[in-house]
Protein backbone atom coordinates (compact mmCIF):
# COMPACT_ATOMS: atom_id res chain seq x y z
CA UNK A 1 0.00 0.00 0.00
CA UNK A 2 1.35 3.50 -0.76
CA UNK A 3 2.02 6.19 2.12
CA UNK A 4 1.33 9.80 1.71
CA UNK A 5 1.18 12.47 3.80
CA UNK A 6 -0.38 15.41 4.58
CA UNK A 7 1.65 18.73 4.52
CA UNK A 8 -0.08 21.91 5.93
CA UNK A 9 2.27 25.10 6.67
CA UNK A 10 0.42 28.15 6.90
CA UNK A 11 3.03 29.63 4.41
CA UNK A 12 4.13 28.45 1.16
CA UNK A 13 8.26 28.99 1.94
CA UNK A 14 7.45 26.45 4.75
CA UNK A 15 6.49 23.77 2.00
CA UNK A 16 9.99 22.88 0.57
CA UNK A 17 10.85 21.88 3.85
CA UNK A 18 8.24 19.82 4.63
CA UNK A 19 8.18 18.02 1.29
CA UNK A 20 11.78 16.95 1.60
CA UNK A 21 11.30 15.27 5.08
CA UNK A 22 8.37 13.42 3.58
CA UNK A 23 10.69 12.24 0.80
CA UNK A 24 13.23 11.42 3.58
CA UNK A 25 10.97 9.56 5.62
CA UNK A 26 10.08 7.08 3.12
CA UNK A 27 6.30 8.34 1.77
CA UNK A 28 5.54 7.38 -1.75
CA UNK A 29 3.49 11.01 -1.92
CA UNK A 30 2.50 14.43 -0.07
CA UNK A 31 -1.32 16.07 -0.08
CA UNK A 32 -1.76 19.20 0.09
CA UNK A 33 -4.95 20.99 1.34
CA UNK A 34 -6.35 24.13 -0.15
CA UNK A 35 -6.04 25.98 3.65
CA UNK A 36 -3.85 28.82 3.02
CA UNK A 37 -1.86 28.77 0.48
CA UNK A 38 -3.08 27.57 -2.88
CA UNK A 39 -2.39 23.66 -3.49
CA UNK A 40 -1.30 24.24 -6.75
CA UNK A 41 1.24 26.85 -5.25
CA UNK A 42 2.67 24.64 -2.94
CA UNK A 43 3.05 21.36 -5.24
CA UNK A 44 5.06 23.88 -7.36
CA UNK A 45 7.64 24.46 -4.50
CA UNK A 46 7.62 20.77 -3.66
CA UNK A 47 8.08 19.59 -7.39
CA UNK A 48 11.09 21.45 -7.02
CA UNK A 49 12.10 20.14 -3.86
CA UNK A 50 12.15 16.28 -4.02
CA UNK A 51 13.04 14.03 -6.73
CA UNK A 52 10.71 11.09 -6.76
CA UNK A 53 7.54 11.43 -4.13
CA UNK A 54 4.27 11.68 -5.98
CA UNK A 55 2.53 15.54 -5.22
CA UNK A 56 -1.43 15.16 -4.40
CA UNK A 57 -3.69 18.12 -4.25
CA UNK A 58 -6.39 17.06 -1.93
CA UNK A 59 -8.18 18.85 -2.32
CA UNK A 60 -7.98 21.76 -5.07
CA UNK A 61 -11.61 24.04 -5.14
CA UNK A 62 -12.15 23.29 -8.22
CA UNK A 63 -15.40 25.90 -9.15
CA UNK A 64 -14.20 29.12 -8.11
CA UNK A 65 -11.54 28.81 -11.12
CA UNK A 66 -11.75 28.08 -14.71
CA UNK A 67 -10.90 24.99 -16.17
CA UNK A 68 -8.71 26.83 -18.23
CA UNK A 69 -6.51 28.51 -15.58
CA UNK A 70 -6.74 24.74 -14.07
CA UNK A 71 -5.31 23.02 -16.79
CA UNK A 72 -2.45 25.62 -17.40
CA UNK A 73 -1.30 25.02 -13.64
CA UNK A 74 -1.63 21.20 -14.04
CA UNK A 75 0.05 21.39 -16.78
CA UNK A 76 3.07 23.21 -16.09
CA UNK A 77 3.48 21.62 -12.57
CA UNK A 78 3.22 18.00 -14.44
CA UNK A 79 6.60 19.11 -16.75
CA UNK A 80 8.15 20.27 -13.80
CA UNK A 81 7.74 17.01 -11.75
CA UNK A 82 8.39 15.08 -14.39
CA UNK A 83 5.18 13.42 -14.41
CA UNK A 84 4.51 13.39 -10.33
CA UNK A 85 1.29 15.59 -10.22
CA UNK A 86 -1.99 14.26 -9.02
CA UNK A 87 -4.75 16.86 -9.41
CA UNK A 88 -7.09 16.01 -6.70
CA UNK A 89 -10.35 17.95 -6.83
CA UNK A 90 -13.79 18.81 -4.86
CA UNK A 91 -16.66 20.38 -4.81
CA UNK A 92 -16.53 22.48 -1.36
CA UNK A 93 -19.19 22.69 0.68
CA UNK A 94 -22.22 25.15 0.11
CA UNK A 95 -20.98 27.81 2.80
CA UNK A 96 -17.53 27.79 1.91
CA UNK A 97 -18.63 28.21 -1.82
CA UNK A 98 -21.02 30.73 -1.48
CA UNK A 99 -19.35 32.90 1.51
CA UNK A 100 -15.56 32.46 1.49
CA UNK A 101 -15.55 32.00 -2.25
CA UNK A 102 -18.20 33.85 -3.82
CA UNK A 103 -18.66 31.38 -6.05
CA UNK A 104 -22.45 30.92 -7.55
CA UNK A 105 -24.02 27.47 -6.19
CA UNK A 106 -25.02 24.82 -9.20
CA UNK A 107 -25.61 20.86 -8.66
CA UNK A 108 -21.98 20.08 -8.33
CA UNK A 109 -22.04 16.69 -10.21
CA UNK A 110 -23.03 17.85 -13.54
CA UNK A 111 -20.93 20.69 -13.14
CA UNK A 112 -17.73 18.45 -11.84
CA UNK A 113 -17.96 16.39 -14.79
CA UNK A 114 -17.87 18.79 -17.45
CA UNK A 115 -14.85 20.21 -15.79
CA UNK A 116 -13.22 16.90 -15.75
CA UNK A 117 -14.39 16.69 -19.43
CA UNK A 118 -12.87 20.42 -20.24
CA UNK A 119 -9.43 19.55 -18.29
CA UNK A 120 -9.26 16.63 -20.96
CA UNK A 121 -10.32 18.28 -24.26
CA UNK A 122 -7.78 21.21 -23.45
CA UNK A 123 -5.06 19.16 -22.70
CA UNK A 124 -5.89 16.50 -26.10
CA UNK A 125 -6.06 19.82 -27.56
CA UNK A 126 -2.21 20.99 -26.28
CA UNK A 127 -0.70 17.22 -26.73
CA UNK A 128 -2.16 16.15 -29.65
CA UNK A 129 -3.09 18.98 -31.56
CA UNK A 130 -6.67 18.02 -31.41
CA UNK A 131 -8.93 21.55 -32.00
CA UNK A 132 -10.51 22.52 -28.98
CA UNK A 133 -14.70 22.51 -29.12
CA UNK A 134 -15.82 22.36 -25.70
CA UNK A 135 -19.36 22.87 -25.30
CA UNK A 136 -21.28 22.27 -22.36
CA UNK A 137 -23.86 23.87 -20.13
CA UNK A 138 -21.23 25.31 -17.35
CA UNK A 139 -18.16 25.37 -19.34
CA UNK A 140 -17.67 26.66 -23.83
CA UNK A 141 -14.18 26.57 -24.81
CA UNK A 142 -13.45 27.07 -28.62
CA UNK A 143 -10.48 29.15 -28.39
CA UNK A 144 -6.76 28.29 -28.37
CA UNK A 145 -4.02 30.27 -30.52
CA UNK A 146 -0.87 29.22 -30.77
CA UNK A 147 0.51 32.02 -28.69
CA UNK A 148 -1.34 30.55 -25.90
CA UNK A 149 -0.84 27.05 -26.07
CA UNK A 150 2.18 25.59 -24.31
CA UNK A 151 2.66 22.37 -26.10
CA UNK A 152 2.88 18.83 -25.81
CA UNK A 153 4.70 17.66 -22.01
CA UNK A 154 6.95 14.71 -21.85
CA UNK A 155 3.97 13.09 -19.26
CA UNK A 156 1.01 14.22 -20.75
CA UNK A 157 -1.90 12.05 -18.54
CA UNK A 158 -2.46 14.58 -15.47
CA UNK A 159 -4.34 11.76 -13.10
CA UNK A 160 -7.71 13.29 -11.97
CA UNK A 161 -8.56 12.75 -8.61
CA UNK A 162 -12.09 13.94 -7.24
CA UNK A 163 -13.40 13.83 -3.96
CA UNK A 164 -16.38 12.14 -3.28
CA UNK A 165 -18.65 11.20 0.02
CA UNK A 166 -21.95 10.83 -1.44
CA UNK A 167 -23.58 8.54 -3.52
CA UNK A 168 -24.00 10.77 -7.16
CA UNK A 169 -20.47 12.47 -6.80
CA UNK A 170 -19.07 8.83 -5.84
CA UNK A 171 -20.61 7.75 -8.97
CA UNK A 172 -19.18 10.03 -11.03
CA UNK A 173 -15.76 9.66 -9.47
CA UNK A 174 -15.63 6.04 -10.64
CA UNK A 175 -16.65 6.82 -14.23
CA UNK A 176 -14.77 9.73 -14.94
CA UNK A 177 -12.05 10.07 -12.51
CA UNK A 178 -8.44 8.05 -12.30
CA UNK A 179 -8.56 7.95 -8.62
CA UNK A 180 -10.60 8.85 -5.31
CA UNK A 181 -10.03 11.12 -2.14
CA UNK A 182 -12.62 9.92 0.10
CA UNK A 183 -12.60 12.86 3.03
CA UNK A 184 -12.16 13.33 6.00
CA UNK A 185 -13.83 11.64 8.57
CA UNK A 186 -15.72 8.66 6.80
CA UNK A 187 -16.98 6.12 8.80
CA UNK A 188 -16.05 2.84 7.95
CA UNK A 189 -20.08 1.65 7.42
CA UNK A 190 -20.25 4.56 5.17
CA UNK A 191 -17.73 3.72 3.25
CA UNK A 192 -18.57 -0.05 2.62
CA UNK A 193 -22.51 0.82 2.10
CA UNK A 194 -22.28 3.78 0.07
CA UNK A 195 -19.05 4.63 -1.27
CA UNK A 196 -17.41 1.86 -2.39
CA UNK A 197 -20.93 0.35 -3.77
CA UNK A 198 -21.60 3.60 -5.98
CA UNK A 199 -17.62 4.06 -7.24
CA UNK A 200 -18.25 0.57 -8.62
CA UNK A 201 -21.27 1.59 -10.37
CA UNK A 202 -19.59 4.66 -11.96
CA UNK A 203 -16.92 2.46 -13.21
CA UNK A 204 -19.10 -0.09 -14.41
CA UNK A 205 -20.82 2.77 -16.54
CA UNK A 206 -17.47 3.16 -18.33
CA UNK A 207 -16.52 -0.14 -18.81
CA UNK A 208 -14.10 -0.37 -15.64
CA UNK A 209 -14.26 -2.20 -12.31
CA UNK A 210 -13.35 -0.83 -8.94
CA UNK A 211 -9.48 -2.24 -9.70
CA UNK A 212 -8.98 0.22 -12.47
CA UNK A 213 -9.70 3.43 -9.87
CA UNK A 214 -6.79 4.26 -7.54
CA UNK A 215 -8.46 4.32 -3.92
CA UNK A 216 -7.44 6.11 -1.11
CA UNK A 217 -8.18 4.74 2.68
CA UNK A 218 -10.84 7.16 4.78
CA UNK A 219 -10.59 8.36 8.26
CA UNK A 220 -7.88 9.53 10.28
CA UNK A 221 -4.98 7.17 11.50
CA UNK A 222 -2.98 7.80 15.12
CA UNK A 223 -0.12 6.70 16.54
CA UNK A 224 1.68 6.68 19.62
CA UNK A 225 3.55 4.40 21.56
CA UNK A 226 2.32 4.74 25.12
CA UNK A 227 -0.99 4.61 26.83
CA UNK A 228 -0.52 8.13 27.39
CA UNK A 229 0.31 9.04 23.69
CA UNK A 230 -2.75 6.96 22.55
CA UNK A 231 -4.98 8.66 24.90
CA UNK A 232 -3.36 12.64 23.77
CA UNK A 233 -4.24 11.35 20.04
CA UNK A 234 -7.63 10.04 20.91
CA UNK A 235 -8.48 13.07 22.75
CA UNK A 236 -7.56 15.28 19.60
CA UNK A 237 -9.32 13.19 17.41
CA UNK A 238 -12.45 13.71 19.32
CA UNK A 239 -12.51 17.01 18.80
CA UNK A 240 -11.78 17.04 14.78
CA UNK A 241 -14.68 14.52 14.37
CA UNK A 242 -17.10 16.50 16.28
CA UNK A 243 -16.12 19.38 14.31
CA UNK A 244 -16.55 17.90 11.03
CA UNK A 245 -19.94 15.78 12.22
CA UNK A 246 -21.19 19.42 12.57
CA UNK A 247 -21.22 19.97 9.29
CA UNK A 248 -24.62 19.53 7.50
CA UNK A 249 -23.29 17.71 4.67
CA UNK A 250 -22.02 14.92 7.14
CA UNK A 251 -25.49 14.47 8.69
CA UNK A 252 -26.37 11.56 6.53
CA UNK A 253 -23.95 9.81 7.95
CA UNK A 254 -24.79 10.18 11.88
CA UNK A 255 -28.47 9.16 10.68
CA UNK A 256 -27.00 5.98 9.07
CA UNK A 257 -25.78 5.43 12.42
CA UNK A 258 -28.26 6.16 14.02
CA UNK A 259 -26.67 9.12 15.51
CA UNK A 260 -28.79 12.00 14.88
CA UNK A 261 -29.24 13.29 18.25
CA UNK A 262 -25.83 14.46 18.15
CA UNK A 263 -26.13 16.79 15.27
CA UNK A 264 -28.16 19.91 17.02
CA UNK A 265 -25.91 19.92 19.93
CA UNK A 266 -22.46 19.70 18.06
CA UNK A 267 -24.00 22.56 15.83
CA UNK A 268 -24.77 24.92 19.10
CA UNK A 269 -21.32 24.26 20.43
CA UNK A 270 -20.12 25.29 16.44
CA UNK A 271 -21.99 28.04 16.80
CA UNK A 272 -20.95 29.12 20.11
CA UNK A 273 -17.00 28.84 19.33
CA UNK A 274 -16.71 25.61 22.10
CA UNK A 275 -14.43 23.21 19.92
CA UNK A 276 -12.92 21.98 22.51
CA UNK A 277 -15.86 21.19 24.08
CA UNK A 278 -17.34 18.83 20.87
CA UNK A 279 -15.28 16.20 21.33
CA UNK A 280 -16.94 15.20 24.81
CA UNK A 281 -20.02 14.43 22.58
CA UNK A 282 -17.93 12.03 20.16
CA UNK A 283 -18.60 8.38 22.06
CA UNK A 284 -15.88 5.65 21.96
CA UNK A 285 -18.07 3.86 19.82
CA UNK A 286 -18.46 6.97 16.96
CA UNK A 287 -14.33 7.42 17.23
CA UNK A 288 -13.52 3.70 16.29
CA UNK A 289 -16.35 4.16 13.00
CA UNK A 290 -13.99 7.21 11.71
CA UNK A 291 -10.99 6.52 13.26
CA UNK A 292 -8.11 4.12 13.58
CA UNK A 293 -5.45 4.17 16.27
CA UNK A 294 -2.59 1.93 17.49
CA UNK A 295 0.54 2.05 18.54
CA UNK A 296 3.60 1.66 15.89
CA UNK A 297 3.15 -2.10 16.13
CA UNK A 298 -0.80 -2.47 15.77
CA UNK A 299 -1.19 0.39 13.65
CA UNK A 300 0.14 -1.44 9.96
CA UNK A 301 -2.37 -4.78 11.05
CA UNK A 302 -5.15 -2.54 11.93
CA UNK A 303 -4.96 -0.44 8.45
CA UNK A 304 -5.00 -4.01 6.75
CA UNK A 305 -7.57 -5.51 8.64
CA UNK A 306 -9.63 -2.55 6.98
CA UNK A 307 -8.17 -1.75 3.89
CA UNK A 308 -6.14 -4.08 2.84
CA UNK A 309 -7.45 -5.68 -0.70
CA UNK A 310 -9.62 -2.58 -1.43
CA UNK A 311 -7.69 0.85 -1.22
CA UNK A 312 -4.24 1.22 -2.48
CA UNK A 313 -3.13 4.13 -0.55
CA UNK A 314 -3.20 5.54 2.99
CA UNK A 315 -2.78 8.72 3.75
CA UNK A 316 -1.36 9.86 7.09
CA UNK A 317 -0.86 13.20 9.38
CA UNK A 318 1.40 14.43 11.85
CA UNK A 319 -1.01 16.12 13.65
CA UNK A 320 -1.82 12.32 14.76
CA UNK A 321 0.99 11.18 16.20
CA UNK A 322 2.40 11.33 19.58
CA UNK A 323 6.00 10.74 21.21
CA UNK A 324 7.18 9.54 17.84
CA UNK A 325 10.62 10.28 16.29
CA UNK A 326 11.25 10.70 12.68
CA UNK A 327 13.12 6.96 13.15
CA UNK A 328 9.37 5.63 14.68
CA UNK A 329 7.72 6.93 11.56
CA UNK A 330 10.22 6.26 9.12
CA UNK A 331 9.90 2.44 10.13
CA UNK A 332 6.35 2.77 10.40
CA UNK A 333 5.76 4.17 6.77
CA UNK A 334 7.55 1.04 5.86
CA UNK A 335 5.70 -1.78 7.29
CA UNK A 336 2.41 0.10 6.26
CA UNK A 337 3.66 -0.09 2.34
CA UNK A 338 4.27 -4.02 3.03
CA UNK A 339 0.09 -4.70 2.76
Amino acid sequence: MRVYLMVRPRLLKDFPAEARRAEALGYDGITMLELTVPPTLSATVSAMSTTHIDLLTGIFVAFPRSPMATAYDAWSIQSLSNGRFQLGMGAQTKSHLTRRWSTELTPPVPRMREYVESLRAIWDCWQNGTPLAYEGEHYNFSLMIPYYNPGPIEHPHVPIYLAAINKYMCRLTGEVADGHIPGDPVTYKWFNEVMLPNLEIGAQRSGRTLKDLDLGAHGFFGCGKTDADLEAVRRRLRERVGLYASTPEYRPMLEMHGWENKFSPLIDLARAGKWAEMGDLVTDEMLDEYTVVGTPGELPGKIKARFGGVTQRVQMDDEWFEGMSDDDIRSLVAAIKQI
